[in-house]
């Protein structure tokens, strides 16, 4: 399985999330108009190891991740929510949302 790791478009993190997928019927993500390709940061091997590289990219801003939720959108579209709690120096926080791209079903 091949994950694929994309920023949201959205600048209010704390604003809810709506899915990417206009069509749940199967478009394929490129087809998305919601999935900027721009917006993409890597392909994955697991949910794992896109986590890891959130983490990573948090670390080198001098942020830590506290929290990590992934949600499926519904059970028929092959994206899911990964929304994680990020700490920064201050102490402060502030909360992320990326989507998560499976190719379950192509």
């Amino acid at each position: 399985m091949t994950i694929e790791l994309y920023n949201t478009s959205l600048t209010d993190y704390s604003a809810p999330v709506e899915s990417p997928i206009s069509n749940t019927t199967g478009e394929l993500p490129e087809q998305e108009p919601a999935l900027d390709l721009g917006h993409l940061l890597g392909s994955f091997d697991s949910r794992e190891e896109a986590l890891v590289f959130v983490e990573e990219q948090a670390a080198s801003q001098q942020q830590l991740v506290m929290d990590s939720r992934i949600v499926k959108f519904d059970a028929y579209t092959h994206v899911e929510l990964l929304t994680v709690t990020l700490q920064h120096a201050d102490q402060t926080t502030a909360i992320k949302n990326y989507y998560l791209v499976l190719d379950e079903g192509y």
